[in-house]
């Protein structure tokens, strides 16, 4: 279950869990209105609150805004670390909302706004669980520098000990680990998901978010799951990005070992075979217009050569116990929603020879949400998915990195949706 999501994505290796430290301070500006007419006034006179703070600075302005919501539809929030790059965010806000754009997602800048009467009933959200690809061990004490329930999480869910940092076994359990915590944290905000995907290692995440397992058995499962890949190694495979469509990219694989192991996004397709292939392959994607660039990962994942794997995760597997599904979960391995009486441990044995179906688990969910979070360490996934649905908004989680700015973004996109976002939470001096 490597999960591969571009040509400098790697493991991290680090701690199971860094110490908390002060995170950067990020602050949520939020602001509603019956109009858009009215909420140009309202981002106004909010400048003008910021060019004059009170003693408490950013942060006082940022809990005046929360308080005088008033649940009205016409909605903005604004994600920024210092005065002046709130006054620049809501500028260009108020640009927007002059220029008639009723809605805007701008996740890079932190700038949001909609309209809840736009949606029926509440919005519908998705969430995306990164794998072995992410970045993990760079940072990552926001969270848990903030919240309780992320701290909790540590407390009471053993992780297995770290061995070597960069090994399958020990960062495989640290971004599952790093996954629930998020999706902890989100659900104390009042955010909560009616499906999910996994890209390759994150379908276990997935699994255990539906109910499918406890808290508790995940980062074991992902830990016995990292060793038996790692056992099964040999350092003859390898794995490449192809920047190609599945259209573009499989003509190139013809009368060469190499398989296709994953599709990305329409701008990006994985191939895995053995190492000797990869010069003739890229010289092919060349030739075709395209780019070809190896992934630093010991063999070819999502193909036949982890068919030794089998065998000892299906008899792992055989010791688990799995509940039925009680949350829709569209998998990458089928492409498709699961069924609720999957039986998962035929399941994750498929998984190992065949390729992450994440575009096609992506076009599916895009169907039914208006909101996907990417709920984990890095941010890659959201790129991707990007690709797949650009009429769709996503936001990074980014749950790595040592700043609540992507808690806050992803705060902001549900509540201007109209999500009851529990934003009282997210104010300075609060924990969750």
């Amino acid at each position: 279950m490597h999960n591969i999501h571009d040509a400098n994505t790697t493991a991290h290796g680090g701690p199971v869990r860094p110490e908390p430290r002060p995170a950067p301070a990020h602050h949520l500006l939020l602001l509603d209105a019956r109009t858009v007419t009215e909420l140009r006034g309202r981002v106004a006179h909010l400048i003008d609150q910021v060019r004059a703070p009170g003693p408490d600075g950013l942060g006082d302005v940022a809990e005046r805004s929360q308080r005088g919501l008033a649940g009205r539809p016409v909605r903005a929030g604004v994600v920024a670390a210092s005065a002046e790059q709130a006054c620049e965010r809501l500028g260009a806000l108020a640009a927007a909302l002059r220029d008639g754009v009723a809605a805007t997602f701008d996740v890079a800048n932190g700038v949001f706004a909609g309209d809840a009467d736009r949606v029926d009933g509440e919005p519908r959200i998705g969430y995306l669980f990164p794998g072995q690809g992410s970045t993990i061990g760079i940072g990552g004490d926001a969270l848990t520098g903030r919240f309780d329930t992320a701290r909790d999480f540590y407390r009471t869910v053993p992780l297995p000990a770290a061995g070597d940092p960069g090994s399958l076994g020990a960062a495989q359990p640290r971004i599952v680990a790093s996954s629930a915590t998020g999706v902890r944290v989100l659900s104390e905000l009042g955010i909560e998901a009616s499906v999910a995907a996994g890209h390759s290692l994150g379908e276990l995440t997935a699994l255990q978010w539906a109910g499918a397992m406890s808290e508790a058995d995940l980062p074991a499962l992902a830990a016995a799951h990292g060793r038996i890949l790692a056992d099964v190694c040999t350092g003859d495979g390898m794995m490449a990005v192809v920047t190609g469509s599945r259209d573009e990219v499989e003509p190139l694989l013809r009368g060469e070992p190499v398989a296709v192991a994953g599709y990305n996004s329409p701008a990006q397709t994985v191939v895995a075979g053995p190492a000797e292939a990869f010069p003739r392959v890229r010289r092919a994607a060349v030739a075709a217009g395209l780019k070809a660039a190896r992934l630093p990962v010991p063999d070819a994942f999502h193909t036949p050569v982890m068919a030794p794997a089998a065998g000892p995760l299906r008899a792992y597997l055989a010791g688990r116990r799995f509940r039925p599904l009680e949350r829709r979960v569209v998998s990458t391995v089928t492409g498709d929603v699961l069924p609720p009486d999957t039986d998962l441990r035929d399941l994750l044995v498929e998984q190992l020879c065949t390729p992450v179906m994440f575009s096609q688990a992506v076009q599916r969910m895009a169907g039914e949400v208006s909101l996907i979070i990417e709920v984990g360490p890095g941010r890659l996934l959201s790129v991707h998915a990007a690709r797949v649905c650009p009429d769709v908004p996503v936001v990074p989680l980014a749950a790595d990195e040592p700043s609540l700015s992507g808690v806050l973004s992803a705060a902001a996109a549900a509540y201007v949706l109209g999500a009851p976002v529990r934003h009282d939470r997210l104010v300075a001096g609060s924990t969750v």
